[in-house]
């Protein structure tokens, strides 16, 4: 049986050709913090049609900032110059890939653009597999897929692949790129990850540094498991903050009430101690 996803409409703005259109500002994406469509469409499972809309369910929240001309207060403008200090209108740029030390081939910009995939109408779905197969390390970005009508389909769709415990690959050309695409249950909604490709990710035991790393003490195995043992808890992210941001956040606050806060200086690492020093007094301080 064919398994697709059928697209009714795309949502294409020129923010496409710099990439996936997800960075919106926070403020625009209302009350739920979830984004407007960026596509639409339908999953098609043999006769069985799915409206859907993916929607952004990430965003970023750190702070960013511009740099300012201290004297004037205005915001730092960069220009384009050559390598000879000439500034270069875009009409004399072409893009070059360096083939040798200082030697390119150039390409103009419409050679690029042809070469890009068309914004496809389809997730052309091509097997099922058990979730946990899926390694994290090739994700790339996750989408919401909500039901855009027919939703007894999208709680059939979403209840069997639950049931089943299984997600479905596929490929997708959106955003001026071709993605790897893992459709699966998240929190009992349908999501979209989108994936690199499988030679985009090192293979780190090629690392020259883990070539002949030595091999530990009983001792040493003893102590480090004991350690991990206590600090062993179910993974829970909501018990971390991003406590860069929230210092960033006091000095901004302090400013724009004419303070400046002095922030106290986080505390200096640990000196370094002999690898069994270190084991022992940690676990003594655990308890062993």
């Amino acid at each position: 049986m064919e398994i697709s996803f059928i697209c009714a409409a795309m949502v294409v703005s020129h923010m496409a050709e710099k990439g996936d259109p997800h960075a919106e500002p926070e403020g625009a994406a209302g009350k739920t913090g979830l984004q407007h469509a960026v596509w639409t469409g339908s999953i098609s499972l043999g006769l069985v049609r799915v409206p859907v809309k993916m929607v952004t369910m990430t965003r970023d929240r750190g702070i960013h900032f511009r740099m300012i001309h201290r004297e004037c207060g205005t915001p730092i403008h960069y220009k384009q110059v050559c390598g000879e200090g000439k500034e270069v209108p875009d009409e004399e740029i072409v893009y070059g890939f360096e083939v040798a030390r200082n030697s390119y081939v150039t390409l103009e910009k419409q050679e690029i653009r042809d070469a890009r995939p068309e914004t496809s109408d389809t997730i052309q779905l091509e097997s099922f597999v058990r979730k946990e197969e899926a390694d994290p390390h090739y994700f790339l970005r996750t989408y919401l897929l909500v039901p855009d009508g027919a939703p007894d389909a999208y709680a059939l769709l979403r209840t069997v692949m639950k049931k089943e415990g299984q997600a479905a690959v596929g490929r997708v050309s959106m955003f001026s790129k071709e993605y790897v695409i893992l459709v699966h249950v998240y929190r009992d909604v349908l999501a979209a990850t989108t994936m690199r490709y499988a030679d985009e990710i090192l293979d780190p035991t090629k690392a020259p540094a883990l070539q002949k790393l030595p091999e530990p003490t009983k001792k040493e195995v003893e102590l480090a498991s004991f350690i991990v043992q206590k600090m062993t808890a179910p993974f829970d992210l909501t018990t971390f903050e991003d406590t860069y941001r929230k210092r960033l956040e006091q000095v901004i606050s302090a400013r724009k009430e004419g303070r400046i806060l002095k922030l106290e200086r986080r505390e200096a690492a640990p000196e370094k101690r002999d690898l069994m020093q270190a084991l022992r007094q940690t676990a003594e301080a655990m308890g062993n």
